[in-house]
């Protein structure tokens, strides 16, 4: 008989091929193994332990260890390592990725909030996502704090997942934090097809007038039938404006 699958505490899908949850135990190894994971990030105050690292290697998983402190009185996790953690979460070299503190509420829920906030999740859904993995169910105040003000400069890769604004660059600017493209040529396609859009608007008049021509052509028909004497005009294929 096969032992079950046990995934680890507090364990959940983020998006797509992006996976959170406490620190892994032996018990969580087998349930891990059928993610198939190509990273894990561990976001600890120590080193993996030896344990641990064995499975990933086993597995062919990349270990990437953020140094973090431990929860105490204030918040641990420091905006820059925010922004690191978000970078490696969006690059799809990195997918599919298993985020974990010690118990996968605080620290990796301050990551998975500055990944919504990229998103442009608002705040209060945010918060919202954040307070479901708390223990007591109370944000801090210095919690609350470091969401609203989280900002910073986010290195964008080549190519985004497609949970990230749809898989494709529609905007250089950002609300609320300041992008990096990898590739300058995403912001340059980005300004083309805003381009595009303005060529689209200049001929707006045009397709009115064009839009207005045709009505009147199906108007004037529709009145040519009726007094033919075909009265089941309904049955006709005619496009409504």
């Amino acid at each position: 008989m096969l032992p079950p699958l046990i995934p680890p505490f507090r364990y959940a899908i983020v998006e797509d091929e992006v996976y959170r949850g406490a620190y892994p135990k032996k018990r969580n190894y087998r349930f891990l193994k059928r993610l198939k994971l190509k990273t894990m990030l561990s976001l600890t105050p120590d080193p993996p332990v030896p344990e641990l690292l064995e499975f990933c290697q086993s597995q062919n998983i990349r270990n990437i260890r953020l140094e973090v402190s431990k929860v105490k009185d204030n918040v641990p996790l420091s905006y820059s390592r925010a922004i690191q953690s978000v970078q490696i979460i969006i690059d799809p070299s990195n997918l599919p990725i298993f985020i974990h503190c010690l118990d996968g509420a605080n620290v990796t829920g301050l990551v998975v909030t500055c990944l919504r906030k990229l998103q442009m999740w608002s705040v209060p859904s945010c918060m919202s996502e954040f307070l479901r993995y708390l223990r007591g169910g109370v944000i801090s105040s210095e919690e609350s704090e470091f969401i609203e003000k989280f900002t910073g400069e986010i290195e964008i890769p080549c190519t985004i997942p497609h949970w990230l604004w749809g898989g494709r660059v529609t905007s250089n600017k950002h609300p609320r934090l300041k992008l990096k493209f990898l590739d300058p040529r995403v912001v340059e396609q980005s300004e083309q097809k805003k381009d595009g859009k303005n060529i689209e608007v200049d001929n707006k008049d045009d397709y009115r007038e064009r839009v207005n021509g045709e009505k009147e052509v199906v108007s004037r028909t529709i009145q040519a039938l009726s007094l033919e004497g075909l009265d089941d005009i309904n049955d006709l294929n005619v496009e409504k404006f």
